[in-house]
């Protein structure tokens, strides 16, 4: 495998890792929210994101994207980090309620399709765009 493959590869999986805790964080309240609280999916899928949001910036920007030149500027990456981060969840909100509506998924699995389908779109995104 190339090295710029390898080095990637890695760089997802410290990724997905440090985003592992936001995710948890986001689930547990999206849970929280729907089934203990009774909220409607979509309102309990945006506190999650809410939370995950916050979580997510500071451990991505200091462990998964990190730059030794420390260039960037944190009001610009926390800028750019809200446009992919808009941008995915828009499009995992779609597929959760796509799933909701249309096939009848349960809401938990359509949350964590849609959670799976933001991870990877705001991995792409921030390494190519918000942290590049």
């Amino acid at each position: 495998m190339p090295q710029d493959l390898k080095g990637l590869g890695r760089q997802f999986i410290l990724f997905c890792a440090v985003g592992s805790l936001n995710t948890v964080a986001a689930l547990i309240v999206i849970i929280l929210c729907s089934e203990i609280l009774g909220l409607y999916y979509i309102l309990s899928n945006i506190a999650g994101y809410a939370v995950g949001l916050g979580i997510g910036f500071i451990l991505h920007r200091r462990f998964s994207f990190r730059r030794p030149d420390k260039t960037m500027v944190p009001r610009r990456a926390f800028i750019k980090f809200l446009i992919v981060f808009a941008l995915a969840y828009i499009i995992q909100l779609a597929v959760v309620a796509y799933c909701i509506e249309a096939h009848n998924v349960p809401e938990i699995p359509a949350q964590i399709t849609g959670i799976i389908t933001y991870t990877v779109l705001n991995f792409l995104g921030n390494k190519f765009y918000t942290f590049y």
